[in-house]
């Protein structure tokens, strides 16, 4: 829209303009983004007020260590990166731009090499809607940008991760070195980050999943390769679904959008879920790695990630080599070791299921049902679920322009979403956290829309009219009028919603306030709103996280129909078991936790931006060692992974494991 000269990149000129686009349409208020105040927001209850971040200390290229002859992604050292914004205001300039297709391009200085006009744009949803101005947030660097042959050791993608919910720096490095030693898996070491010659501290430089990558696992550059994001829906599980455009709205391509590379993946969905369990072996072997595809599973629960396939059926990548091969590779491990549980029952307090049985699907099922229920009969019919719809958008649709953006949807969502009054665990609506509002800006409403827009904008232009509202609505009556009796009950409401609606495990924070953002105190299925059992995932809790938790979840095929055959049940918890005793040996897991802590301890101190104190730093790593993961404290990452270790060894399906 703004490219007037035609290079393929918006100059300092053509940003502007499109800035003040954006801030006509109001996207450049988006959630998290500029005009937010200090942190401390919640959904609901009262939140601890943080300070303002300070400036951090000066940095010049002559002041720092350069590594030349080190790789990349070294473990052993700690490189300075400097980038160089032409504008002061480079921080408000990238939260406009967050969700849309432009870089802003700056100079990069790495051992004392200049790299000219690499685009920058934020990188992740939760990590940058919890951050305020001025916080660490997570960067994505694309040095080919505009110079197609520029790299920076190898690599012409660099993903830096601001280490949201995990205080150590530490989950995300030990998470992948682990996992490098079962699969394809990404490098990740730490970096120091200085941007306009202040420190922003240090950051998680994790390997971009991008045809460097694939080079370095699999020799090639070629494949298909597909991103399954953490929700809106949680739905990529790799389940068959009839109508094969729906493949497009859970899985994002990332490589040429080839046809047949999604004739593929339908076609392994389909064998997947639907070959019989005593051939499934045989007929899936050519298209799925399933070893690895096993490995991959035991990984993820033996470090017990929050961000799981068997927690949400997604925050995995996909290739496809050149022989039409899939692998499944990691892509997200912030949440891995987790050192909380939340208390509370099946789903935790929260969560469906939950003692307060409060969560997102509750709460619109609720207003669904007792704002279309026209003839008080407690339930719905169609044509009153399609009423709704029309209802919705005239509400939603305030200045009658007859199609909404995310944005005008998330800020007027309120309308048909209002916030619960105040009461036992529910702050005022509109306090702590920046505009506020009488509508109750941050209450559940202005958490839901987003995600909620995602999954009604069916064919993904980013605009939804009525008519496509309408349709929606009705197919979904189709899809939860399960018993098609041509009415949906509040069961039938609670259910669909939880199928569609994002699980992002509101609440509190893990220290019981909004210090650390979204997933409450027992991570998925917790203190949050997500499904699940209690604690930290489905099925059990943090270092209790049962080995075989999705087993039978239809949702999740590679573990319920994978680990329906015997052989390959076997071979899986024979990984956990060679995972649990090789690495969640203190011995030696210890060491190099503390290598990496040491190495960045000093960076983290002086750290001004970082989003957590260096106290929980320092306590991270080995403190409170006896602290039991079930009482809802504080346990360091020895504990956790000491507990995990026992737990996993004296489990009864691994004990009886042959040799």
């Amino acid at each position: 829209m703004f490219d007037k000269d035609g290079n393929g990149w918006l100059n300092a000129e053509e940003r502007k303009t499109a800035r003040e686009y954006l801030a006509n349409q109001g996207a450049g208020r988006r959630f998290g983004g500029p005009g937010r105040g200090p942190r401390g927001f919640g959904p609901f209850g009262q939140r601890q007020e943080q300070a303002q971040p300070k400036k951090g200390i000066s940095l010049s290229p002559d002041e720092v260590k350069w590594y030349a002859d080190a790789p990349l992604y070294s473990p052993d050292v700690l490189r300075t990166l400097f980038l160089e914004f032409e504008n002061a205001d480079w921080e408000q300039e990238l939260a406009d731009f967050k969700n849309t297709d432009v870089q802003v391009p700056a100079r990069l200085v790495v051992d004392g090499k200049t790299y000219r006009d690499v685009g920058v744009h934020y990188h992740g949803t939760s990590s940058f809607m919890g951050v305020p101005d001025g916080s660490k947030r997570s960067i994505v660097l694309t040095l080919d940008f505009i110079h197609r042959d520029q790299n920076l050791g190898g690599y012409r993608k660099l993903l830096l991760l601001n280490s949201h919910e995990d205080p150590s720096f530490l989950r995300t490095v030990l998470a992948l070195e682990i996992a490098r030693d079962y699969m394809p898996a990404p490098k990740a070491n730490h970096v120091r980050l200085v941007i306009n010659g202040e420190s922003w501290g240090v950051y998680v430089n994790q390997q971009f999943f991008n045809k460097d990558f694939v080079r370095d696992w699999f020799g090639t550059t070629k494949g298909a390769r597909w991103k399954v994001p953490g929700s809106p829906n949680g739905r990529g599980g790799l389940n068959c679904m009839e109508d094969p455009s729906a493949y497009r709205r859970i899985y994002e391509i990332k490589s040429k959008d080839d046809p047949k590379a999604w004739a593929e993946l339908v076609n392994l969905c389909k064998v997947l879920t639907q070959t019989p369990l005593d051939q499934l072996e045989d007929a899936l072997n050519p298209l799925l790695d399933i070893d690895a595809a096993l490995r991959f599973l035991a990984w993820e629960n033996v470090i017990a990630s929050g961000d799981a396939y068997y927690a949400r059926a997604s925050d995995y990548n996909l290739y496809k080599d050149d022989r039409g091969r899939f692998h499944i590779i990691p892509y997200d491990a912030n949440e891995s070791f987790p050192t909380r549980k939340g208390p509370g029952g099946p789903g935790g307090p929260f969560g469906p299921g939950g003692p307060r049985g409060f969560g997102p699907g509750m709460l619109l099922a609720q207003q669904i049902l007792s704002q279309a229920d026209s003839n008080n009969d407690g339930q719905l019919s169609k044509e009153e679920f399609i009423a709704l719809a029309g209802a919705w958008f005239d509400k939603l649709d305030k200045e009658k322009k007859g199609s909404l953006t995310q944005q005008r949807f998330t800020d007027n969502f309120a309308e048909v979403l209002p916030a619960p009054q105040p009461q036992a665990g529910f702050g005022p609506p509109g306090t702590h956290g920046g505009r506020g509002g009488a509508r109750g800006e941050f209450g559940p409403a202005r958490f839901m829309a987003p995600g909620l827009f995602a999954t009604l904008d069916a064919n993904k232009d980013d605009s939804l009219s009525g008519p496509e509202l309408a349709e929606v609505f009705a197919k979904w009556f189709d899809e939860w009028d399960t018993a098609k009796t041509g009415k949906l009950n509040e069961e039938n409401l609670r259910n669909g919603l939880s199928s569609v609606m994002p699980q992002p495990g509101f609440g509190a924070g893990p220290r019981g306030d909004a210090q650390r953002g979204f997933r409450g105190q027992g991570g998925p299925g917790g203190r949050g709103f997500g499904p699940g059992g209690p604690g930290f995932g489905p099925g059990g809790g943090g270092a209790n996280l049962d080995p075989l938790v999705a087993v039978n979840d239809p949702n999740k095929p590679l573990c319920s129909r994978l680990l329906a055959v015997p052989a390959l049940r076997a071979r899986y918890l024979a990984y956990v078991r060679d995972m649990a005793e090789k690495w969640l040996d203190w011995n030696r897991l210890g060491p190099l936790a503390k290598k990496y802590h040491d190495l960045i301890a000093e960076d983290v101190k002086l750290d001004t931006k970082k989003l957590d104190s260096y106290e929980d730093f320092e306590k991270s790593l080995s403190e409170n060692e006896a602290t039991d993961v079930g009482t809802g404290a504080t346990t360091s990452l020895k504990s956790f992974v000491e507990q995990r270790r026992a737990f996993l060894l004296n489990h009864e399906a691994i004990k009886n494991l042959s040799r």
